[in-house]
């Protein structure tokens, strides 16, 4: 609730059009503000796990079916940003990132094996980072993800649905942070 209030405190006495905010943070705001009339024209939105259902409802209820613009994000320091393939009813809302090559490579690996799973399989996720001052092979992420094939726009593997490793094991809390 706290950040709420603070979201919604800046809402009502700053112009802002764009929010970056996580899926659950973004739910809780438009049930408190009517984020279109409050100006909000995008949302840039991840850091939690977003699945099918829950982005389509993003997509649908919270933004109106297209009154805000809605970008799925997932990033990190070491990779940066990924893009998302395009959400929507074509795809069944999966949401699938693709990593900024030539700076960093996304894989989905089996753990056992390290080699990669074969496409809209789960697995880990694995990160390789290559810049002019650093070089991380091979970091295993804290999350797992479908496999995605390449698509025109990131012709390379990309993750989908990605969620905290080991999520269907085990309860994982998630949130801010």
């Amino acid at each position: 609730d706290h950040v709420v209030d603070q979201a919604l405190t800046i809402l009502k006495n700053r112009k802002v059009s764009a929010l970056f905010t996580t899926p659950k943070l973004l739910e809780a705001l438009a049930e408190r503000k009517d984020l279109v009339r409050a100006g909000i024209k995008g949302v840039f939105c991840g850091g939690t796990t977003m699945d099918r259902q829950y982005a389509r409802f993003l997509v649908e209820e919270v933004c109106e079916g297209g009154k805000i613009g809605f970008v799925p994000t997932y990033g990190n320091t070491l990779m940066g940003l990924a893009r998302h393939h395009p959400i929507g009813p074509e795809n069944d809302y999966s949401v699938a990132y693709y990593a900024p090559q030539p700076r960093a490579v996304l894989r989905v690996i089996n753990p056992e094996t390290n080699l990669p799973v074969e496409y809209d399989t789960w697995g880990r996720v694995e990160l390789t980072t290559l810049t002019k001052e650093f070089f991380m092979p091979r970091f295993l992420e804290r999350d797992e993800a479908l496999r995605r094939k390449p698509w025109t726009e990131a012709p390379w593997d990309g993750v989908a649905e990605v969620r905290p490793f080991g999520a269907m094991e085990k309860k994982i809390v998630e949130g801010v942070y």
